[in-house]
This record gives C-alpha cells, sequence and structure tokens, in this order.
C-alpha cells in the first residue's frame, strides 16, 4: 500500500468527526453496562455510533476524491521535506570535501530545481521535460554523493590506491560540472520557450537531456565501478 492510500485510509477512520461520536456512544455504552442498564445511555451509545459510522460513510462515498487530493499533497510535501533535509546533510558533508566545485553545483541544481517548481508545466511535451529535469537532478546529486564516498574512502588508503580514487573522483566531478552546466542552460532556454508555448523547441530540449541523462548514467557506472570490492580490499590498506 503507497503512503498516498495509508493517508486516505488515516484520516478517513482516525478523523475527529468519527472518532468523537463513537467513543461517546461506547462510552455511554460502558457507563449502561456499568449502571446495570440504562435505556436512556444505550440509546445514546447507539445514536453515537451510527452516527460515526453515517459520517465515515458519507465521507467515504461523497469526500473520497477530495480526501485522495489532500492526502497527495501531504505525502509530495512530506517528500519535499525529507529530499530538502538529505540534501542539507549533503552539503554539510561537502563542505569538507576539498573542492568547492561540489558544493558549488550542488548549489546550483537546488536552485535549478527550484525554479522549475515555482511554475507549473503546461502541456504535455512541458510535463515530460520536467520529469527529464528531475531525473538529471536526482542523477547528479548520485554522482555527487558517490564523487564524495570515493573522496571519504581515499583518505583511508594510502599511496597510489588513494591517488587514483582521487583522480577517478576529479574526473567525476567534472562530469557534474559539465552536467550542472548544461542543465542551467537548458532551464534558461525552457522558461524562454515556455513563454512562446513552443512544444517543437521543448521536444528539442528534452531530447538533448535524454542524451545527458545516458552520460550522467555511464559516470555513475564508472564511479560503481570503482567503488567495487573488486578493485581493492579496504582491510589489506586501512592504515
Amino acid at each position: 500500500m503507497d503512503d498516498v492510500k495509508k493517508k486516505v485510509l488515516l484520516d478517513l477512520f482516525v478523523s475527529p468527526w468519527v472518532i468523537v461520536p463513537m467513543v461517546g456512544g461506547l462510552s455511554a455504552w460502558m457507563l449502561s453496562w456499568g449502571m446495570d442498564g440504562s435505556t436512556t445511555l444505550n440509546m445514546i451509545g447507539l445514536a453515537g455510533v451510527l452516527a460515526g459510522m453515517g459520517i465515515q460513510a458519507s465521507r467515504l462515498i461523497f469526500g473520497i476524491e477530495d480526501l485522495t487530493k489532500k492526502a497527495h499533497t501531504y505525502v509530495t510535501e512530506q517528500e519535499k521535506l525529507e529530499q530538502e533535509q538529505k540534501l542539507d546533510q549533503l552539503m554539510v558533508r561537502l563542505k569538507k570535501d576539498e573542492d568547492p566545485r561540489s558544493e558549488e553545483c550542488l548549489k546550483r541544481l537546488r536552485t535549478l530545481h527550484a525554479s522549475l517548481a515555482l511554475e507549473p508545466p503546461q502541456g504535455h511535451t512541458a510535463t515530460m521535460f520536467r520529469e527529464k529535469v528531475d531525473k538529471l537532478f536526482l542523477a547528479a546529486v548520485r554522482q555527487l554523493e558517490r564523487s564524495l564516498e570515493l573522496w571519504e574512502k581515499s583518505r583511508r588508503l594510502p599511496g597510489n590506491t588513494s591517488r587514483l580514487l582521487l583522480t577517478e573522483r576529479k574526473k567525476a566531478v567534472d562530469e557534474v560540472v559539465l552536467t550542472v552546466n548544461h542543465l542551467s542552460r537548458t532551464v534558461e532556454q525552457y522558461h524562454a520557450f515556455q513563454l512562446k508555448d513552443s512544444d517543437d523547441e521543448l521536444a528539442k530540449l528534452r531530447e538533448e537531456l535524454d542524451r545527458t541523462i545516458e552520460v550522467a548514467r555511464r559516470t555513475e557506472e564508472v564511479i560503481d565501478a570503482l567503488d567495487s570490492p573488486r578493485q581493492y580490499d579496504d582491510a589489506e590498506y586501512e592504515r
């Protein structure tokens, strides 16, 4: 069950509008039982339980669409918050890697991504373009994370192995810089074409992003290969 469905069910069954009358009704029944039976309390209890069930049924029938929209908005906001927290943590770590470019790349990536979030896409082509941007954004962030892991590992290894990792790590950051520069130009063109409502130009930009994403994917594979246990054994080189 995905998070949106969980949120819908939670709002449906744990709403105060449902719980309060049902709890009140059950409490009345408990009091009636403690008093060896009371017609008045039994009726109040029945009314409370039926009211809660009725409200729940009406929300299920007439309010499910609204509940789903609210749940989707809530889950989306939570995911954004979690992503921002992770990016904040990554920024703190990148400040220690002795390469200011990585930190600057992450700042620019976040700025570009935020600038697009301010304007909802208009039309299918623009929506597809935004999906490609999101994919490239995540790929670039992963590259920064993996490059940081290489730097951290290089500090634990001596001699040639450390230099090899640092060299390849620099190449990885170089690729991220190129990716961010390309993404920056593409986003600028996207905003311009949005004003012109030019689907053909947006489609070309989307194709360019596809090629950039493929380059990012290959770079990520190279980094993964370098970090593979087959390349070296940490225990062998630990100081």
